[in-house]
């Protein structure tokens, strides 16, 4: 019988736990640099049973959407600051990857560039940033990316049929359509030893582009839905209907599948790794409440998260949860 707290293996690591601890925004920079603050946080998160922790988002270009709110790769100071807090997971053997994404296109001098107006060399400068920054990510000790290919980032919007409607070789079917990134995916895995994670929505297709991401060279899987964390709609028997499809490309595909969220409490998590495919759950919002709650269910004195879901943490694009402020 599984457990949430089983040592495992994840791809090539070995996790203390089946929870994913899953980034969103950053607000507690200093003029642009990792604060003290964040180094606690994430020393909290690696001394309290997360099995892997992916980072709050690491744009890639200036005067993206929400680039006040993350982490910019083109920090001067990105690879030492990096290096340190990576170094702080490290020591409690915790992995750690960098999310790594961008909504708004704007390369070669040209802004907000729409899917279906990228010309070839908007392309070749997309992959060629994205190697850039895993090659600095790489040099950072981390020990793995993830490609933000789902919730509203651009690769999610490249991938989706309803708004890539190309007439080249990268646009149309899936294997077009997903051509970018798998080019991509293919020269991060050929020139650095990182784990590579994509985190996908669910789509009519997202079985085919499962398959295609494992066979290029994808390490793991994320599965999420498109919109905020909130929205995780339930079936006329309350199940997530996230469980279902998670569940099949679980059984499809011989890498780790993580489920994007949805769950919150202990006995759920149990019921769900032991009565699915499923073998690892990700969460993001329990964590801003309280980044030890792990040690909590481990000892039995918690089995869920105090999180209230209220979505203030994300509509608000802080890391800190505002309703536990308020009361303090």
């Amino acid at each position: 019988m599984k457990d949430i707290f089983d040592e495992c293996d994840f791809a090539e690591f070995k996790l203390k736990s089946r929870i994913i601890r899953t980034g969103l925004w950053e607000s507690q920079k200093e003029l642009g640099k990792l604060s003290p603050e964040i180094f606690l946080r994430y020393e909290r998160l690696a001394k309290n049973h997360v099995g892997l922790i992916t980072t709050e988002l690491i744009s890639m270009y200036a005067h993206d959407r929400f680039s006040d709110y993350s982490h910019s790769i083109n920090s001067p100071a990105f690879i030492k600051e990096f290096k340190y807090l990576t170094g702080i997971t490290h020591e409690h053997e915790v992995p750690i990857l960098a999310q790594l994404g961008f909504v708004n296109c704007n390369v070669n001098g040209k802004q907000n560039i729409a899917v279906n107006d990228l010309e070839i060399e908007d392309i070749r400068q997309i992959q060629s940033d994205f190697i850039v920054a895993s090659k600095k990510i790489s040099f950072a000790d981390f020990d793995g990316i993830q490609l933000a290919m789902g919730n509203n980032y651009y690769f999610s919007k490249v991938i989706d049929p309803k708004e890539n409607t190309r007439k080249d070789e990268y646009g149309g079917n899936t294997l077009n359509r997903m051509r970018m990134v798998l080019e991509l995916i293919k020269v991060i895995k050929d020139t650095t030893n990182l784990h590579v994670s994509c985190r996908l929505n669910v789509q009519e297709d997202i079985l085919e582009m499962a398959k295609l991401l494992e066979k290029v060279g994808a390490d793991s899987l994320q599965i999420t839905k498109p919109f905020s964390p909130k929205y995780f709609t339930k079936d006329s028997k309350n199940k997530n209907v996230l469980f279902d499809i998670t569940d099949e490309i679980a059984s499809e595909v011989s890498i780790p599948v993580i489920l994007g969220g949805g769950l919150s409490d202990k006995a759920s998590v149990n019921e769900l790794i032991n009565s699915t495919n499923i073998d690892f759950v990700s969460m993001q919002r329990p964590f801003v409440f309280n980044p030890t709650f792990l040690s909590q269910w481990k000892d039995g004195s918690e089995v869920e998260s105090l999180c209230i879901t209220c979505n203030n943490c994300y509509i608000k694009k802080s890391s800190k949860c505002l309703i536990k402020k308020e009361e303090e």
